[in-house]
């Protein structure tokens, strides 16, 4: 006897079912307003107060022989990926990112203090002179 014939299974929903029951969670409002409220009300003068110094420094760069913008680009790849990746630098191209004779990065460091702001990007410009294979114009110092 031939067996009657089945309708085709489509896709089935899982339903995972959790051995354990649901805990509701805490209420973080009621915790959170009253740990805020005890930090508030400690008025902690002994703790120092830590500001950090930033330290900005400008360089305009000449360029000679960049035919086009990935030419331009590849002169500079060692001042992103050296000094890009230090943890109290930041690097950028600020200005003339079009302009194939000229470039203008900028990096500002964070530091403890003017003095060490000072020495770092003192450093900083003395190995990008010696790594990057561009004449530099005018440099420009800022410490904040």
């Amino acid at each position: 006897m031939a067996e009657p014939k089945r309708p085709k299974d489509g896709p089935k929903e899982r339903v995972l079912e959790s051995p354990f029951s649901p805990v509701p969670a805490p209420k973080p409002e009621a915790t959170m307003s009253e740990a805020l409220k005890k930090l508030l009300n400690q008025n902690n003068p002994q703790q120092p107060v830590i500001t950090p110094h930033v330290g900005i420094l400008t360089l305009h760069f000449q360029l000679y022989g960049c035919e086009d913008l990935k030419a331009k680009r590849k002169v500079f790849t060692a001042l992103k990926a050296v000094w890009g990746k230090e943890p109290d630098l930041a690097v950028a191209e600020t200005a003339d990112q079009d302009a194939l004779d000229c470039a203008t990065w900028t990096i500002a460091a964070l530091g403890g203090s003017s003095q060490q702001i000072a020495q770092r990007l003192d450093q900083i410009e003395k190995a990008i002179q010696e790594r990057i294979d561009a004449a530099i114009l005018d440099v420009h110092r800022e410490i904040l």
